[in-house]
């Protein structure tokens, strides 16, 4: 696993931290992890008024360009500790993506969306909705 994070981690600035807050809620953050080689974590200093509990996080790696091309994506899963000068998240899983997982971890990424999709509609028993694709053509032209 270190190895794919290696390759892959000096083309990203920062990445954002999705853990639990302090009442159990989703919480996400951009920080700035600085990775721990020796360890295979990484220490990711948070203000002090950021309300992150420890526990299952994960960090997303991902970028693009201004308008939204060329994105490169990875996400770590794993647990985010309390440590004396910071946090700690120690990674337990690399998940690939577009850009970074060959054309497998777009195919992966793609299946991934339209399985998430089906079971949000599902789990609320709705239908997916219908595309008007030629409003959609006629504001492109428009615009």
């Amino acid at each position: 696993m270190w190895a794919e994070i290696e390759k892959y981690l000096p083309l990203f600035e920062s990445a954002v931290l999705n853990a639990r807050d302090g009442e159990g809620y989703p919480y996400s953050v951009r920080c700035h992890p600085e990775q721990d080689r020796p360890a295979e974590n990484f220490r990711i200093d948070l203000s002090e008024e950021t309300d992150v509990q420890a526990g299952p996080a994960s960090l997303l790696f991902h970028s693009h360009d201004e308008k939204l091309w060329n994105q490169k994506i990875f996400l770590l899963r794993g647990r985010l500790e309390e440590a004396d000068d910071g946090h700690v998240f120690r990674p337990e899983k690399f998940v690939p993506s577009i850009g970074t997982g060959g054309p497998l971890g777009t195919v992966r990424m793609i299946l991934g969306v339209r399985k998430a999709a089906a079971a949000y509609l599902n789990r609320r028993n709705l239908v997916r909705p219908k595309i008007p694709w030629a409003e959609v053509e006629a504001a492109k032209k428009e615009a």
